[in-house]
């Protein structure tokens, strides 16, 4: 949300760090629910693919919702309603892929329903493989370094840098598996010390980068930001043992609060509702997202996840 309203800490766009760093929780709750949740045996494959679909699809829809009721009735961004881009915004894993696949909804700017929602695309096409590294060892190893490879390739410019090193799949792969080895770590000695060794060689090909000036493409440092610092985060984090009671629903808001914000900033654009960078406009983009995102988490979540706790029993 914020980086979406254009604040930057010191020149770096804080929502790439949080991106990077929600791969990685992406990988360790997949972990987490393959090993842990959903049962083995006939149909478990069949029963994680439809609880990642119910974490996923309803708030989604909700947010496409509301932002097709609000282009309706303000024509905000000159939109155009076609068939293939709208099938687009409803299937998701096509907005991954907007700079070749038309998704674009607004006109002016040239916009999906969901801006953000091309991260969407590259977590459910993650969610397709990774009971893949799951439950095979080589294949683990084999996509963990075609993905790390073209990652790196992206940040030294052989590929476009932005595509290949931030958004497309092939190229932060690894990332999801990086959170498989923090998850695993926590009962594995040998995944510890691999998760160790991978931490280093990432940190010190940062401190390389940084030392010769080399952040000069998009998102590099960013990226490699969002490991450096989250890995040591998600580990710290995965080591609680005890329950927190509201830990649920604040993921299950942090998701709306993703969905809403961009619709939020053109209401407040719309309406004039405020002038940008202000205070005022920061208490409105802030309260507003948090009241309409509250309220599709009670009037959705709570049912939804009826029908997840089914699917894991």
């Amino acid at each position: 949300m914020l980086s979406h309203a254009n604040v930057r800490i010191n020149g770096l766009n804080p929502g790439v760090i949080a991106v990077v760093i929600f791969y990685m929780l992406a990988g360790m709750v997949v972990t987490h629910l393959w090993q842990d949740i959903i049962p083995a045996g006939k149909g478990r494959l069949l029963r994680f693919y439809k609880d990642r679909l119910l974490r996923i699809m309803p708030l989604y829809l909700y947010a496409v919702s509301l932002t097709l009721i609000f282009l309706l009735v303000t024509s905000y961004g000159a939109p155009h309603y076609s068939a293939l881009p709208l099938l687009n915004n409803l299937l998701v894993i096509p907005l991954n892929y907007y700079m070749y696949a038309d998704s674009a909804i607004l006109s002016n700017p040239a916009w999906c329903l969901v801006p953000p929602a091309w991260s969407l695309g590259v977590e459910l096409q993650a969610y397709l493989l990774l009971p893949l590294i799951l439950i095979s060892p080589p294949a683990r190893t084999v996509l963990f370094i075609i993905s790390f490879t073209i990652y790196s390739a992206a940040n030294l410019a052989y590929l476009p840098t932005d595509y290949f090193g931030y958004r497309l799949l092939v190229g932060v792969f690894f990332i999801f598996i990086v959170g498989f080895y923090i998850k695993a770590a926590s009962t594995s000695k040998a995944k510890r010390k691999q998760l160790l060794v991978g931490y280093l060689l990432i940190s010190l090909n940062y401190l390389l980068l940084m030392y010769f000036d080399s952040f000069t493409h998009a998102y590099t440092q960013e990226t490699m930001l969002g490991l450096v610092v989250g890995m040591p985060i998600l580990w710290f984090c995965s080591q609680f043992k005890r329950k927190i009671s509201y830990d649920s629903s604040a993921g299950s808001i942090s998701y709306a609060v993703f969905l809403m914000h961009f619709l939020v900033i053109w209401v407040i654009d719309a309406y004039n509702l405020a002038p940008k960078e202000t205070a005022i406009y920061w208490v409105l983009l802030v309260g507003i997202t948090f009241f309409i995102s509250c309220f599709g988490v009670y009037l959705i979540e709570s049912k939804v996840n009826k029908a997840r706790k089914l699917s894991k029993s």
